[in-house]
C-alpha cells in the first residue's frame, strides 16, 4: 500500500511538473497588425525586447495596400535592433479607413475590408494570439477573427491592444471599440489604468 501511494504520488508530481513546463514553453501563432506612420514605431518599440525565438512557434505580421512602407521599416528596425526572429511571413489587407476619410463612407470601406480579411485570414487558421494598437485596420481583424470562430472556422485566437502612448486620458476610437473585447488591455499611462478598470498598466512601452 505504501508503495502504491508512492507511486501515485510520482506521477502526479512528474504530471504536474510537465503541465507547467508545457505551460511556459508552449510557443504561439503570433500576428501582429502595423499601422501607418506613429503606430508602426509605436509597436516596433513595444515589442523589441519581446523573445519571439523561444516564444513564437509562427510570426506573422500585417498591414495594409495603404502602407506599403511599412515592411521597409520594419525590417530596418529590425536590424539596428539587432532583434532575433523566427521566419517572418508578411500579410497584406485592405484598410477599412483612410486618414480624414468621413465616418459615414468609412462604413461601406469597412464592410468591404472585413470581407476581404475574412478571405485572408482562411489561410491562417492557426493563430494564438492577435497584437494591435489601434490603427483602423485592425476592426476588420477583430471581426473576422470573432466571425471564423463562431462559424467553427478557427480556434480561439486571444486579442492583446496595445492603447497609443499619446493616450493619456481617454481611449482612442478603436480602443473604446476594442475595450470589452480583448483578453489583455494595455496602457501606457497609469491615469488610464484607474479611468478604464479592464486596462493593464505596465509602465512606459515607449
Amino acid at each position: 500500500m505504501l508503495i502504491l501511494s508512492i507511486l501515485i504520488l510520482l506521477l502526479v508530481y512528474v504530471g504536474f511538473r510537465f503541465c507547467i513546463r508545457s505551460k511556459y514553453n508552449k510557443k504561439y501563432n503570433m500576428l501582429v497588425l502595423f499601422g501607418s506612420g506613429g503606430h508602426t514605431y509605436e509597436m516596433l518599440m513595444s515589442l523589441k525586447n519581446y523573445d519571439f525565438q523561444r516564444k513564437c512557434q509562427n510570426l506573422y505580421f500585417m498591414h495594409s495596400f495603404a502602407d506599403s512602407q511599412e515592411p521597409g521599416r520594419v525590417a530596418k528596425f529590425i536590424e539596428d535592433n539587432k532583434i532575433a526572429l523566427p521566419k517572418v511571413e508578411w500579410i497584406t489587407i485592405h484598410r477599412s479607413r483612410k486618414v480624414k476619410q468621413s465616418y459615414l463612407s468609412s462604413i461601406i470601406t469597412t464592410i468591404k475590408a472585413t470581407l476581404h480579411t475574412f478571405l485572408i485570414l482562411l489561410r491562417f487558421r492557426d493563430l494564438d494570439i492577435f497584437i494591435t494598437n489601434g490603427p483602423g485596420t485592425c476592426i476588420p481583424v477583430v471581426i473576422v477573427l470573432f466571425a471564423q470562430y463562431l462559424l467553427f472556422i478557427r480556434k480561439r485566437c486571444k486579442i492583446l491592444f496595445i492603447e497609443s502612448w499619446c493616450r493619456v486620458e481617454n481611449l482612442s476610437l478603436s480602443g473604446k471599440l476594442l475595450y470589452w473585447v480583448s483578453d489583455k488591455f494595455v496602457v501606457n499611462w497609469e491615469s488610464l489604468s484607474k479611468k478604464y478598470r479592464r486596462a493593464t498598466f505596465v509602465g512606459n512601452l515607449i
